[in-house]
């Protein structure tokens, strides 16, 4: 990597705003060249990399982030705002509230005395 690729790899890892890491590292058109940077598979393997590395080390993973979301949802000095957030990103990652549109084909036959 480039010293700037560098830069970029590790202010990425600070919040995973591309464009905000192309912009601290002095990238000329950070809006741009973020998501350029990003898609470098060299770069994409260092992040995926780094952030395995964290999530290890820090002993996260997904059931440990619905444990918490589940403790948030259901901790009444938690306040309305907060409990309902939880439920709903539960609900997400669940997959109960799709996003997705379903549209019917439907077929209607006219019959018409004339």
């Amino acid at each position: 990597m480039t010293p700037k690729q560098t830069i970029f790899f590790h202010e990425y890892l600070r919040d995973l705003n591309a464009t905000r890491a192309a912009r601290d590292a002095g990238f000329a058109h950070p809006n741009v060249q973020g998501s350029q940077i990003l898609a470098k598979p060299h770069i994409r393997k260092r992040i995926a990399e780094a952030i395995l590395e964290r999530s290890e080390r820090l002993k996260l993973d997904a059931d440990w982030v619905v444990s918490q979301l589940e403790k948030e949802a259901t901790d009444q000095s938690n306040g309305s705002a907060v409990r309902v957030r939880a439920l709903e990103l539960l609900g997400k990652h669940l997959g109960i509230f799709s996003s997705r549109e379903l549209f019917l084909k439907t077929e209607t036959t006219f019959f018409a005395d004339v």
